[in-house]
Parts: C-alpha cells; sequence; structure tokens
C-alpha cells in the first residue's frame, strides 16, 4: 500500500524520506533548554490558550490552533507534558480528522508528528532511556531504563510508530515490530490502565494484524480486547479497533465475525460519547469511524 507523507508545517518535523531509519535521533537541538521568566510566563498563556482549544478537539478547525498555541509554548519552555500533549495531539488529528476524509498523506504525516514529539517527551521524561540510546544501546533494552513517569511519552511514542510504520508497508512494520512490542510491553507493567487500557487495546490489536503472517493469536486478540473494555467501558476506540481488526480476521467463522463486527460497531454508534467527559470528543469521532465502517460490512465480508 503506497503511502507518501507531507511536508510539516512545524520546523520541529523531520525528513522521513526512504526507510528513516534514524527517526529517533535526530529531533531536540532544535528546542532550549531553559526559559527566562518571561518565556515561561508567555508559555504558560499560550498552554492555556491551547488547553481551552483542546476541549473542542472534536472539530478539525479547533484542534488545529491548540497544536498552533502548544508549539509556540514548547519553542519558549520545552516539557515532557507539552510534547506528549503535541503527540496525542498530532496522532489524533491524522487518525480521526484526517483518516475519516480518507486523506492517507496528511494522515501519515501526523503520525510523523506525533512520533518526533513523542521522541522529545521521552528524552525529557526518561533521560537514562536517551543517554543509553545516545550510546548505542537498542531500544529494546534501552526502554526498560525508561521510569513511569515516562509512561505517556512512551505510549504515544508506540502509537504514532505503529501507525506511521504500518503507512510504509510490511516490511518497514515488521522492522520496528520489535521495538513496538518491547515499549508497551514496559508500558503495561508500569501501569496496565494508562489511557483507558491502552497496552490491552495495543496488545489486541497486536495479535489480529500478526495472526496468520508473524505469530500473533485471535484468542489472545479476543482477550485483550475485552481486558481493555472491561478496564474503560466508556472508551469507544476499543470496540471500534476489536471490531475493525479481530471480527474480520475471523476467517475460519466468518458469520460470527460478521454478526459481532455487526454488533460491536452498532454498540458504539449507540453509546453516549459523553460517558466519560474527558474523552467526550474522541468518541464522538469513534462514533464516526464506526458509522463509516459499518458502511462497508459487505466488503469486508
Amino acid at each position: 500500500m503506497r503511502r507518501i507523507v507531507l511536508a510539516s508545517s512545524t520546523a520541529l518535523a523531520l525528513s522521513f524520506a526512504g526507510c528513516a531509519t534514524t527517526y529517533d535521533e535526530k529531533l531536540g537541538s532544535t528546542l532550549t533548554t531553559t526559559a527566562s521568566e518571561t518565556e515561561a510566563s508567555q508559555a504558560a498563556t499560550l498552554v492555556a490558550e491551547g488547553d481551552a482549544l483542546w476541549a473542542e478537539r472534536a472539530t478539525e478547525a479547533k484542534l488545529k490552533e491548540a497544536l498552533a498555541k502548544w508549539e509556540a509554548a514548547i519553542k519558549l519552555a520545552p516539557t515532557a507534558e507539552l510534547a506528549t500533549k503535541l503527540a496525542r495531539g498530532h496522532y489524533l488529528l491524522g487518525d480521526a480528522h484526517y483518516a475519516l476524509a480518507d486523506n492517507v498523506e496528511a494522515r501519515d504525516a501526523e503520525y510523523q508528528l506525533g512520533l518526533d514529539w513523542a521522541n522529545e517527551a521521552l528524552k525529557i521524561s526518561a533521560p537514562e532511556y536517551a543517554a543509553a540510546k545516545a550510546a548505542g544501546k537498542p531500544h529494546v533494552e534501552a526502554i526498560k531504563l525508561a521510569p513511569k513517569e515516562a509512561v505517556p511519552a512512551m505510549y504515544w511514542y508506540a502509537t504514532n510508530l505503529g501507525k506511521w510504520a504500518a503507512g510504509k508497508g510490511i516490511v518497514t512494520r515488521l522492522k520496528y515490530k520489535d521495538d513496538l512490542f518491547a515499549t508497551m510491553t514496559h508500558v503495561k507493567a508500569l501501569d496496565e490502565a494508562f489511557f483507558y487500557g491502552a497496552a490491552w487495546r495495543y496488545f489486541g490489536s497486536y495479535e489480529a494484524v500478526a495472526s496468520g503472517i508473524a505469530g500473533g493469536s485471535l484468542e489472545k486478540s479476543r482477550e485483550n480486547f475485552e481486558k481493555a473494555i472491561a478496564i474503560a467501558p466508556a472508551y469507544l476506540g476499543t470496540k471500534v479497533l476489536y471490531a475493525d481488526l479481530y471480527c474480520t480476521k475471523m476467517v475460519k467463522d466468518e458469520a460470527e465475525g460478521k454478526a459481532k463486527f455487526k454488533r460491536l460497531l452498532e454498540e458504539v454508534i449507540a453509546a453516549d460519547p459523553a460517558a466519560d467527559a474527558d474523552i467526550a470528543p474522541e468518541n464522538q469521532l469513534e462514533q464516526l469511524k464506526a458509522k463509516k465502517l459499518l458502511g462497508r460490512i459487505d466488503e469486508l465480508f
């Protein structure tokens, strides 16, 4: 499947032409490491303005405005928390707004930006990891040095990298498979409930995608998705992924897979997106994904 990455709108974007084997080695030198009192005050104002806009992130224009505010703030006073917000925000812009519009080029560019910012967050929140990587230690070993405080950075690193790699094709996906697995294994060990059962949701997706080609298991996929739903039933994205990745792989029992696919997506569409106010915008976007996916049921089964 062909993926073309657009040029970034921010000066901190990296060039990912080719295989991008050093995507996590180049970011960081463009940010200042200290902030004056005036810069810190300006940054705090920009962050607050961005946070207010973030509350309306279900609207594409508001999300872009929030990201612009945060990007201006982080140039003045960089923090791991703000870099993580940017990693999450760029992911949402790509995976929801651009994906729903079938804008593949823009979607993949956002994953790239999300990965850039997650790397920056990791460098700040996990200095021992950063030092180990700089010394040449493989990611699968270095990531074990990241503390619990770095869980958000690790999660958005893995999420953006996974989607970015998938857009590059099977060779790139397999290249980073071990890095992703090690990162999310560490996230799960440190905080299995983080971001609405994110690690369990990731492994549900991983096992489904890997089934039949890289030792994955549909049974393990189902168990992981069910665990994520049990941890955070109000997070609708889990059921959308469950339907999309697991149900469509149930080739030995296609009728059951189709029925489960339909049931999960109808549950998402019928749900109250504001059951958890903190993720109401994400849930609204997941409902749009569910409607779009349900419309393809006869194509997928």
